[in-house]
């Protein structure tokens, strides 16, 4: 997505040919199927320096959201660069717009003092939240045969899609911003098929396949769920 050079120069200097991307769905499914390595949930999370602080703020949805799972990268555009106490705000502000399934309940993010984000990011962290719940509800009513639950949060997720998720423009750089049109909170999606492989992975559940929609769920979600 990047217009820099540098990467277009070490892609011309790759000996290798980029894999193909023909059946990536598929081959997701299968791994993630397979049950997990014991050993690594007794390990114990390492704690991040504090200089690496800035860094991870700036991509902060990618890791704490998991998306990276399903080759999805959310990038936060928006003009200005902002502290702890400004995320923080626009977070709060985006729980009083949208509205989670019910019974649950928003994860509490914790913006250390030295975080730094977009302007903006706060409310695209509330929305990615929210799109990852009904994601879950779909799942839940999916296994209770609630089909009422089920039209529900296909349609709350169709309109996130529609109206506040958007594809950045191919090539644009990271300081680009959703027209003006849009409304807040807004997320955006790299041009890399992310937001493309959300709508398979939603159609497909509505077809009666709901494998992609149970792993989005899973992968996403807060720690501790959302009850």
């Amino acid at each position: 997505m990047t217009s820099d050079t540098t990467f277009d120069r070490l892609r011309e200097a790759n000996p290798y040919r980029p894999a193909s991307a023909g059946g990536s769905d598929e081959l997701f499914a299968r791994i993630t199927a397979e049950p997990g390595d014991d050993r690594l949930a007794a390990r114990k999370p390492r704690r991040w320096r504090r200089r690496r602080t800035v860094g991870l703020a700036l991509a902060f949805v990618a890791i704490a959201l998991g998306s990276s799972a399903f080759a999805t990268v959310h990038y936060m555009f928006g003009k200005g660069v902002v502290g702890a106490s400004t995320s923080r705000a626009e977070y709060l502000k985006a729980r009083t717009i949208l509205h989670l399934p019910p019974g649950y309940r928003w994860p509490t993010i914790v913006f250390r003092s030295d975080t730094v984000m977009n302007r903006g990011g706060g409310g695209s962290l509330a929305l990615a939240n929210d799109q990852t719940a009904w994601e879950c509800y779909w799942v839940q009513s999916i296994d209770r045969g609630d089909t009422t639950g089920q039209g529900r949060a296909r349609a709350v997720l169709d309109d996130l899609m529609t109206h506040r998720i958007l594809i950045a423009p191919a090539g644009a750089s990271e300081n680009w911003s959703p027209p003006a049109s849009t409304p807040w909170p807004s997320l955006v999606y790299a041009d890399d098929g992310g937001y493309q492989f959300k709508q398979r992975t939603y159609a497909q559940a509505a077809a009666g396949d709901a494998r992609m929609l149970r792993q989005s769920c899973r992968a996403n979600s807060p720690p501790g769920g959302w009850r």
